[in-house]
Order: C-alpha cells, then structure tokens, then sequence
C-alpha cells in the first residue's frame, strides 16, 4: 500500500484502507455514476463502514473506489465494488481486489465468492485475473436492467498458501 506523488497512472499511488463514515458521500457518487454495481443506501454503506468488511482506494486525497465484502464462517463474499470512472483501468480494481484477499485469507478465510452482471466483461475479467473461476449462474438476478449474474469462487487449500 503506498501514497504519494507520483504519476496519476501509477497504481502504487494508491492507498487501500478501510472505509470510514466521511467516505460515504464519495462512495454513493461512485455508485451513482456506476450502473453495473448495486446502487446502496448511505444507511447500508455506514453499516458496511462499521462492521469492518468495506474499503476504499483513496489516490492524492480522493476516494477513487470501494470494496464492500462480508465473511460468514470460513468463507468470503464480495458484495459490492467499483470504481470511479475517471480512474478505472489503472490497477485500482486490481488493488482493491488482491489486498482484501490477502486479508480476508490472513483472518482464516478458505474461500472467497461474488456475482456479477453476465455483461460486465470488464469485472469478469478482472476476477478472473484474480483467480476467481466461474461456479454458477443466477437467471434474471438483476434489475433495471434485468439480466443474469455469474457466479465466481476461489478456494484456498489454507491460509498459508
């Protein structure tokens, strides 16, 4: 996790922390502006804030995306994630997804799963990157518009692999 002042197109530029209740207000314009991820209540993403499952990619001052997940047991599941359009395709996604498995492994996590829209060819690429393999299909799981979800996993044999 780094910060500083280098180049805008430099991923090491950007911190991943947890998120905060100040980082609510820049998460739902996120949102707003991202129709391929679930729109959320503030009063939902101050809950994820709180429980400790949700993290932001702040870069020179700015929250540039989130990551929000929830553990249950030994198992992992992103819940909701994106990235603000004018910092997509620099790494960010790619941060925010790799640091919160090594997290979630580092707390006993043995596996990890999401769903995402059949036509964001972009977050399935990005998963898949990550080691995520395809494990399903929900028919008509979305809304406005409707449409499928696939169903992504990882498995880790341990935590200390």
């Amino acid at each position: 996790m780094g910060s500083g002042s280098k180049s805008a197109r430099d991923p090491s530029a950007v911190a991943i922390r947890g998120m905060i209740s100040s980082d609510v207000p820049a998460v739902l314009s996120i949102l707003r502006k991202s129709p391929e991820a679930s729109l959320w209540s503030e009063k939902s993403l101050l809950e994820s804030a709180a429980q400790g499952w949700a993290w932001v990619a702040e870069q020179d001052g700015t929250v540039a995306g989130f990551l929000i997940g929830r553990a249950v047991a030994d198992e992992f599941e992103i819940l909701n994630m994106a990235v603000a359009r004018g910092h997509r395709r620099r790494g960010i996604g790619g941060q925010l997804v790799r640091q919160t498995l090594q997290r979630v492994r580092k707390s006993g996590a043995r596996s990890a799963h999401l769903e995402v829209r059949a036509s964001n060819q972009a977050a399935i690429h990005l998963y898949q990157l990550h080691g995520f393999a395809a494990s399903g299909r929900r028919e008509q799981y979305y809304q406005h518009p409707p449409e499928d979800a696939l169903l992504f996993t990882m498995e880790w044999k341990s935590t200390e692999e």
